[in-house]
């Protein structure tokens, strides 16, 4: 981030109080005439050092560590002790600590957030026996956070963290490390985000019989309750933090896109499993048509895995083929959905309303597969829909690790010579495909992104010869740190659809692959913070567009406010308060 001048910051705060305050916070870096007028000549070493100095010391003990686990707490603990310096570290070392704070390594930590919690951390937990207080304690947790009123809240009910499911709890550090990555990437300021847990309770038998658990052990509200509960926070949101942007994450197959369509209109608010994850994948796969020089409105599209982030992938490149001339129908004609039991059919049971549009009917499964109806006990597969449907994009969004098999690849390659193949699973481990199989399995003729951070592979292209491929990471933090960021500066009213498909655009534009199909098929990690600018830019632009920007009437004041309102990770200069100017 391009620093700006030093902040001049007037503080009532003193000595452990002041060092205690992680926005607030110095260590060594605060001055002789700011040690002897905020009491802390003895609370610090002699020496006073620039925030670069800082940086490396703890760039050094980040390295000597023994595992990213011990990586990730340290930062944490950086965090929650030093908010400036912990942002500082990350923006000098994107690469290597993106995967730290947020996944994979995110993931592990909140499996064992139970026997590793410590005391503050950063965020609420709203729990629900206390739904009737919901109002006063969100207030609480605003008047503690020294920035004032939240911009952003970033909400989970930890029901479907990442690929591991129900975590309780601990799902509030997939917040907290979302809520880093937005000031990393597009420069949100920290003071002004707050990681909220909703703890209704879990479903997950270890933690409810771990003595350890800190969560609400019961099991989880359901039904009407759950609605009910999810109504007084909105309720409270509304009151207390007027015209924040409530970003949803991890929130279970079942209720993610119910949640999304019940209080998107209330408050602007997005989900970034369905949103998110939809973007940055439909980016993907428009600039790796782009570099083939194809077209989205001639490409059947085999999504396996009809979960929240499949569907709204699948609800994504419908919406982008309605707009390249396709009717609705179409348009649901080029996606196949393939879930546990198959392809999923007019016949097919359990069928949640994000799928039912692309749903096949009998009729076309006559078309393609001989018959009405799937065999007998056993659903349309993976790769015979392939071999039926000869996609030129395969998507995984399964969490079934190995899905995408030899006999899936070949199958696709005999239908398209340069298939485009997205395992998006994550962690690592549940991953569909590893690239360096893909690209064997195929001769190098795949263009791949991945979910989870993958190293590159030698290879060879498709005339054989050798070369290494670098593998882009689809990661969502190419989109929604810019798309939140954006709509947060302009005070939109809503996250429309115009606004997300901007994002994407932004996004697709600058993806290697759109002028070489044999590039990356996603920019660097160390490329993020322009992404991220590129995309506020187009989001901003396009809440302008639709009267939907509160704070920005024109171009010109919503590119002003996106500057006005970026923060960077310098240290202010802080000068004892008189009482009249106390912050």
């Amino acid at each position: 981030m391009v620093a700006d001048p030093p902040r001049q910051r007037s503080t009532g705060l003193r000595g452990a109080a002041l060092l205690n305050d992680p926005l607030l916070n110095k260590g060594t870096a605060f001055s002789r005439a700011e040690r002897q007028a905020l009491g802390l000549e003895a609370l610090l070493p002699w020496q006073v050092e620039t925030i670069e100095a800082q940086v490396e010391r703890c760039w050094q003990a980040f390295g000597a560590m023994g595992s990213d686990l011990e990586r990730y707490a340290y930062l944490q603990t950086l965090r929650e002790r030093n908010v400036t310096l912990f942002h500082r570290v990350l923006a000098g070392h994107i690469e290597a600590v993106m995967p730290v704070v947020y996944t994979p390594t995110v993931g592990l930590a909140i499996q064992s957030f139970s026997h590793t919690y410590r005391s503050p951390s950063q965020g609420i937990y709203l729990a629900a026996p206390q739904q009737h207080q919901l109002e006063e304690l969100l207030a609480q947790a605003c008047a503690a956070s020294g920035g004032g009123p939240p911009q952003l809240l970033l909400v989970t009910d930890a029901q479907g963290i990442l690929g591991i499911g129900d975590q309780g709890v601990g799902g509030i550090q997939i917040c907290q490390g979302k809520l880093a990555v937005y000031t990393l990437c597009a420069g949100l300021d920290p003071a002004r985000g707050l990681p909220v847990m909703l703890d209704v309770g879990t479903d997950r038998s270890e933690l409810l019989a771990d003595p350890c658990y800190p969560g609400l052990r019961q099991p989880r509200l359901q039904g009407e309750a759950y609605t009910a509960f999810l109504d007084r926070f909105i309720d409270a949101v509304e009151r207390v933090c007027p015209g924040a942007l409530v970003h949803w994450e991890d929130f279970g197959a079942a209720h993610a896109r119910p949640v999304l369509e019940a209080y998107r209109q209330r408050v602007p608010s997005f989900n970034d499993d369905i949103q998110g994850t939809s973007g940055v994948a439909a980016a993907a796969i428009l600039a790796g048509l782009r570099g083939l020089g194809q077209r989205l409105v001639d490409q059947r599209i085999v999504i396996f895995g009809a979960g929240s982030a499949g569907c709204g992938i699948a609800e994504r490149l419908w919406r982008l083929l309605q707009r390249q001339g396709l009717s609705a129908a179409a348009a649901a004609d080029r996606l196949w959905l393939i879930d546990r039991d198959g392809l999923l059919h007019s016949g097919s049971p359990g069928m949640g309303e994000g799928a039912r549009p692309f749903a096949k009917s009998a009729e076309v499964l006559r078309e393609h597969f001989g018959t009405p109806t799937a065999p007998s006990g056993a659903g349309f597969g993976l790769q015979a829909v392939i071999e039926a449907v000869q996609p030129g994009v395969l998507i995984g969004t399964s969490t079934a690790a190995g899905a995408f098999d030899q006999a899936v690849v070949e199958a696709l390659c005999r239908g398209c010579e340069r298939p485009i193949v997205l395992p998006l699973s994550n962690p690592t481990r549940l991953a569909e495909i590893t690239p360096a199989n893909l690209l064997l399995w195929s001769h190098g003729r795949a263009l791949v992104a991945t979910g989870s951070p993958f190293g590159p592979v030698a290879s060879a292209d498709p005339e054989g010869r050798p070369r290494e491929r670098v593998i882009g990471q689809c990661n969502n933090c190419f989109v929604f740190p810019g798309l939140g960021y954006g709509a947060v500066a302009v005070g939109a009213t809503e996250v429309s659809e115009a606004m997300i498909d901007a994002s994407i655009e932004a996004l697709a534009r600058v993806i290697p692959a759109a002028a070489d199909p044999d590039a990356p098929l996603m920019p660097p990690l160390a490329a993020v913070q322009e992404v991220s600018r590129a995309v506020a830019e187009a989001v901003a632009l396009a809440a302008v567009a639709e009267g939907l920007a509160r704070l920005a009437a024109t171009p010109e004041q919503a590119l002003e406010r996106l500057e006005a309102c970026r923060w960077s990770p310098e240290y202010p200069a802080l000068q004892a308060a008189t009482p009249a100017s106390a912050d």
